[in-house]
């Protein structure tokens, strides 16, 4: 009887164990997505983008280990440890705010609007109250996406916001090419201080992806690019299939076809993201001033998108975050921060935090910058 115990307890260990190099295998592989262009092998995106369940698992099972044969805890424990600095973009720890020089400094706030359509599309419109919110935050740059004008003409109504706001130096464009008088949705960065010039940036023909606006700050001038990369653009069928899942509510679903229709999605995004990339850090280098960089990137601080960004840019939440977390995303995929200021060596973060209002999908990111140069 003993014996066939041992057997059994055998049996299980060797399982578990199986599972725990799956799990090692399968973090190894989220470490490969900021270094593999997904569009040589998008797959590697993909376990990028599991990346926190793939912890949790690795995690879980040091803890499994510790109860049961300690040594095995190291498998997962080297694993975890090898994308220390992976995890590290994900989560802050407490330390020391930087000390804020004298000096011009900027506040900005970056948000994506969700066409003033609230939460998930349950709120209906809430313009007024995100129109009002941005009255009482006092920001100097402000930039915008998802931005949605509803009304046949659009100018008088931008141009009611920017008195509102404070801001009357403003630039904005329709992701497709419209004509800006009429309604849109698209970018827009609004400034207290003056633009002296403006353009955009687009990936496919007659569509954009990003705008900049050169500002002036005292004597010098900086660039400022407000950017929203491609979407995984999930129909509402996807989403419903999604939440389905997550429930564990798979009755009456068809599985495969659910399935196989969210990973064309996220694959043809992760691809598009890329092009568009190297788009944004091609204009990056060409700049003449500094550089900031804000918006919505669809991608983790585990893509590919984010370590090209991040060679020559920092980011806010990592050098002044407040937040352990920082999920910037509450929709259905990836709810964790896809939303983002980063800058070259010509600022610093002083301050960064994210604003817990539920006017739409995304919370808006507020970063106080000090201008070095």
């Amino acid at each position: 009887m003993g014996k066939h115990r041992s057997t059994s307890a055998l049996i299980l260990v060797n399982i578990l164990l199986i599972l725990n190099i799956m799990a090692v295998i399968s973090i190894l592989c989220s470490y490969g997505a900021q270094y593999i262009d997904p569009r040589d092998s998008w797959l590697f995106a993909l376990f990028g983008l599991l990346y926190p369940w793939i912890l949790i698992a690795n995690v879980l099972f040091v803890i499994l280990w510790l109860f049961l044969w300690k040594k095995y805890a190291l498998i997962s424990l080297i694993a975890i440890l090898i994308g220390w600095k992976q995890l590290n973009a994900m989560i802050t720890f407490h330390r020391e705010r930087p000390i804020l020089l004298p000096g011009p400094n900027l506040s900005i706030i970056t948000w994506n609007l969700h066409g003033f359509a609230g939460q998930m599309n349950v709120r209906g419109n809430v313009r007024p109250e995100i129109t009002e919110y941005l009255s009482s935050e006092n920001q100097d740059i402000l930039c915008l996406q998802e931005f949605y004008i509803h009304e046949a003409v659009s100018s008088p109504v931008i141009n009611r916001m920017a008195r509102e706001w404070g801001l009357p130096y403003y630039y904005v464009k329709d992701y497709y090419n419209t004509d800006p008088q009429d309604s849109f949705t698209g970018l827009a960065t609004f400034s207290r201080l003056p633009i002296i010039r403006a353009g955009f940036l687009q990936q496919q023909p007659d569509k954009y992806f990003g705008i900049y606006t050169d500002i002036v700050l005292e004597y010098d001038t900086f660039r400022i690019f407000n950017i929203h990369l491609a979407s995984l653009r999930l129909g509402q069928k996807d989403v419903s299939f999604y939440y389905k899942l997550k429930k564990t509510e798979t009755e009456n679903i068809n599985l495969k076809a659910g399935l196989f229709s969210i990973l064309r999605k996220v694959k043809q995004s992760f691809i598009t993201r890329a092009s568009e990339t190297d788009k944004l850090l091609e204009a990056i280098r060409q700049s003449p001033y500094p550089v900031l960089v804000c918006g919505d990137l669809n991608d983790s601080p585990f893509s590919f998108t984010y370590r090209q960004l991040t060679r020559s840019l920092s980011d806010a939440f990592l050098d002044a975050g407040e937040d352990f977390f920082g999920s910037t995303y509450d929709g259905a995929l990836p709810n964790y921060r896809i939303d983002y200021i980063l800058y070259d060596s010509h600022f610093k973060a002083f301050s960064y935090k994210k604003s817990d209002v539920t006017f739409s999908d995304h919370y808006p990111v507020t970063g106080l910058i000090m201008v070095a140069y």
